[in-house]
């Protein structure tokens, strides 16, 4: 089955159940119930089955609140080297399905060739030279191997699904990571201007200290305690320079690009809306039935069907099979004698069906029989192994998603007061009777503040799209080819 991938970020899809209901006819095993909160199993196992449309996640993306972003991720798909290396697997497993039908189908074979004799025998001169040229083609095509060509064909054609999917899911890590480190650029950005705001402020109190000096009212020693704050909050703004610049050059790196402007990174971060329905709903069906869509999943469903067809196709390794051939041969053949000359032209068909049987081949077959099921064994259990942790992970992501909503929640009245405050520190300038140090102080907290929110919006969103990610309704996944992820 192909993962739940949305057509684009506006359009619901259709889930097997909402809020907190299962599917019909969908029992949880007792791990997976284990793994959950006991409320939420609760509610899972009581809840009455009931199909509803999926709830929007529309604008709860970074994406979403910062336009910039939307087309860093479409030229991701193109020009990024993770993307551009799980495109070379895809093309490299194309290359094997090729190969690997190519033996259902005929084999066509010509050739030509000239020939020159001349026979001595001992004790007699050399006998005249005789030659000839010579036209041949044969074709070759299996008749009855009991579907081992066709396995092999079919383990291709799943060889090629497999790195479609991989493809696709390197294409979902790399829309997480491209949107994590961009919001990481957001918030240095706010700390360069920061540092540049505390660097100016004390760069102005070191003019007033010095003015202070030249007139008698401070000593040199008090000046010189303000220029080493000076220095520091130069160095503070350097690193932070250096920081946004060395990030920058790894963010580029990752999507692909030349160069990032720094007028396409926003200084400021908008509001994501949090609601506790829409990710309930999505952590329910993922434990419900997303999880078998995942692309994960999908490629150990299709390496397990592989290690069937390869058993298939040990187990007839000892029984008969049958290829026909046909073949067209001509000869012009020039013989010269003492007294004449002999041209003859030869032409000669065959047509076969032959038959190949190993009796024995020294338990090579059954030792291809026990490798096929160990392996599918192996696959099995890593599906379940990856289908457990999933949904632990999956649960886990569910509580820090609360948790960074309240953090932000917190901080965001935090930067509300803060804010309110440096507006009353202004309408008191204006006024006549608040002064512009309190202005500058206030400020400088409020941007302290305003580094600490987008922080917490930042958190939170990465923890959302993380989320969103695992459970397979990423719509990033729509920049890429249908064929990748159905």
């Amino acid at each position: 089955m192909s993962p739940p991938a949305q057509e684009n970020s506006g359009k619901s899809r259709k889930w097997g159940c909402h809020a907190l209901q299962i599917p019909a006819g969908y029992k949880l095993t007792p791990i997976q119930r284990m793994r959950l909160p006991i409320l939420l199993s609760l509610a899972l196992v009581l809840a009455e089955p009931l199909w509803a449309e999926a709830p929007s996640i529309a604008g709860t993306l970074p994406e979403d609140l910062v336009p910039q972003l939307k087309p860093l991720l479409k030229a991701s798909v193109e020009r990024s080297p993770n993307t551009i290396s799980a495109a070379i697997a895809v093309a490299e497993q194309e290359a094997s399905k090729l190969g690997a039908r190519a033996i259902l189908l005929p084999s066509l074979n010509l050739n030509s060739s000239y020939q020159s004799t001349r026979e001595t025998e001992s004790g007699s001169s050399a006998s005249p030279p005789s030659s000839g040229v010579f036209y041949g083609a044969s074709i070759n095509q299996p008749v009855f191997h009991w579907g081992a060509y066709k396995n092999q064909a079919d383990m291709a054609d799943l060889g090629l699904k497999i790195s479609e999917r991989q493809y696709a899911d390197a294409y979902r890590q790399l829309a997480v990571s491209i949107r994590n480190q961009y919001l990481g650029l957001i918030t240095r950005k706010i700390a360069v201007r920061n540092a540049k705001f505390a660097q100016k402020l004390d760069q102005e109190r070191l003019e007033a200290a010095q003015a202070k000096f030249e007139t008698g009212a401070m000593s040199a020693a008090e000046v010189g305690s303000f220029k080493l704050t000076v220095e520091q909050a130069q160095l503070y703004t350097d690193r932070a320079l250096e920081d946004l610049a060395y990030y920058k050059r790894i963010f580029t790196r990752l999507v692909g690009i030349d160069d990032l402007d720094d007028d396409s990174i926003p200084i400021e971060l908008p509001h994501p809306e949090y609601s506790k329905q829409t990710a309930d709903a999505v952590l329910t069906n993922f434990v419900g039935e997303g999880i078998e869509n995942t692309l994960q999943n999908q490629v150990y469903l299709m390496t397990i069907k592989q290690q069937d067809l390869s058993y298939d196709i040990a187990k007839v390794r000892l029984l008969p099979r049958f290829d026909a051939n046909a073949s067209y041969n001509y000869s012009d053949y020039t013989s010269v004698g003492s007294h004449s000359i002999t041209q003859v032209g030869i032409t000669s068909e065959a047509y076969s069906v032959a038959a190949n049987w190993t009796i024995f081949d020294g338990f090579a077959t059954r030792s291809a029989k026990l490798y096929a099921l160990e392996t599918k064994r192996y696959y099995e259990r890593q599906k379940k192994t990856y289908v457990d942790s999933s949904i632990d992970t999956a649960t886990y992501m569910r509580h820090q998603i609360d948790f960074a909503a309240r953090s932000m929640a917190f901080l965001e009245l935090h930067n509300t007061l803060i804010a309110a405050e440096v507006k009353r520190f202004n309408d008191d300038q204006k006024l006549g009777y608040g002064s512009q140090a309190t202005i500058d102080a206030g400020t400088q907290n409020l941007y302290a503040t305003e580094y600490d929110m987008v922080y917490a919006r930042s958190d939170y969103l990465n923890q959302w799209t993380g989320f969103i990610s695992l459970t397979g309704l990423d719509p990033a996944l729509d920049n890429i080819s249908p064929r990748y992820v159905h």
